[in-house]
């Protein structure tokens, strides 16, 4: 039975996931390498839980804050934990030498998991003797207001650890989804990197621009923000290193789009240099998106390769439709998932926008998946057929 958490890291993802820990009652160690930074961790678990106060989310803001030890010893707080949530920046060096040590001084039945958005579980895994027990937890930012939770299989994660992890993010009130085998991206990161790399090589090729994409997808498939104000707002930078290391790992993703890595090279970082794929004079500024500068954008062409990459997760059993729904609702906050969203264009309309990609740019992501090109054999066309990914009785 989890009673103590043990977050090593009090960067932004630390200090996020120790207070939901705290929120959902538990007692929580969070550690890191100076009190320095432990003391800006707690004022700012401090400052969040002071807002959900105002809004009368908590009753109390020192009763939580009383759950929470920043300790700068790590042995005792890895003995008396019963997981241990690292959370460390990604380098898989480091976290091999954290999940070392958690190993070495946890119990045996303590659960170690990893927060990584982008490292092999397994390869962190290696690094302990008790390889079925290690587990990734991936949060999502800012870990206190996301819902969803990515639970990823290792090679040797076994099945009970999986379970009791599931249990414990539940019981913090968020909603987890499988990632039943240890896949670059899992499935929140990896689909919006394949909607990403071909928006941008459409863009690269002249196809459409970038405000054109964002409008259609925004006003035509009620995407909360555009895909290119995204990657200007999260860092083209960040974006840069992600596809990176997508591309070291995957196959699928080795044709970069060469404007990340101009506009990378030239110091065009998105909202934080003030230029990007748009210009910004503050931090503050949000670009202007028409509605009417997407109405010559096919926006099924736009968001194809999402599907063809959903389709891709599921024939290799990496994970349920429904979880794959789930994620892409609640991590990428579109307003259904991207299955339900194919069962609606037509799974017909989705595949004849890849192979319009894929032989006219020759883009690997928009080859359409054996799932696909299965489901045009046997009629299931989605909605209008009555059957797709789901099934429909009217």
């Amino acid at each position: 039975m989890i009673r103590r958490v043990f977050v090593v890291g009090a960067g932004t993802m630390g200090h996020g996931i120790a207070e939901v820990a705290a929120l959902a009652g538990y007692e929580v160690y969070i550690y890191d390498i100076s009190a320095e930074i432990l003391n800006k961790a707690i004022e700012k678990i401090k400052w969040s839980l002071e807002k959900l106060y105002e809004k009368r989310r908590i009753s109390s803001v020192e009763e939580v804050l009383s759950r929470i030890r920043a300790t700068l010893n790590f042995e005792e707080a890895a003995r008396n934990s019963d997981i241990g949530i690292e959370a460390v920046p990604e380098n898989l060096q480091l976290k091999r030498d954290i999940f070392a040590r958690l190993d070495s001084l946890m119990h045996e039945d303590a659960i170690l998991a990893t927060n990584t958005s982008s490292l092999p579980i397994s390869e962190i895994a290696e690094a302990t003797r008790r390889p079925n027990k290690v587990v990734g937890i991936h949060f999502f930012n800012p870990p206190v207001l996301m819902q969803l939770v990515e639970i990823i299989k290792g090679n040797k994660t076994d099945d009970d650890t999986v379970r009791r992890s599931f249990e414990f993010v539940k019981s913090l009130g968020k909603t987890p989804i499988i990632v039943n085998r240890d896949v670059p991206g899992f499935i929140v990161n990896r689909i919006l990197g394949a909607i990403q790399n071909v928006a941008c090589h459409l863009v690269y090729r002249g196809e459409y621009t970038p405000v054109e994409i964002d409008s259609a997808v925004k006003y035509k498939a009620g995407l909360p923000m555009g895909l290119f104000e995204l990657r200007d707002f999260t860092g083209i930078d960040v974006g840069y290193m992600v596809a990176k290391a997508l591309a070291e790992r995957d196959p699928l993703f080795r044709q970069e789009c060469p404007l990340i890595e101009e506009y990378y090279k030239k110091g065009w970082l998105g909202v934080k240099s003030g230029k990007g794929f748009y210009e910004y004079k503050s931090p503050s500024d949000r670009p202007n998106i028409p509605k009417e500068a997407g109405e010559r954008v096919n926006v099924v062409r736009v968001l194809a390769s999402s599907v063809n990459m959903a389709a891709w997760l599921l024939r290799n059993g990496i994970a349920t439709k429904e979880d794959i729904d789930t994620g892409v609702r609640l991590g990428l906050g579109y307003p259904k998932g991207i299955l339900q969203y194919a069962d609606e264009w037509g799974i017909d309309e989705v595949v004849k926008e890849l192979e319009y990609i894929y032989n006219k740019y020759g883009l690997i992501l928009a080859k359409p998946d054996e799932l696909l090109i299965q489901m045009l054999k046997e009629g299931k066309l989605g909605r209008k057929s009555k059957e797709g990914f789901y099934k429909y009785a009217t």
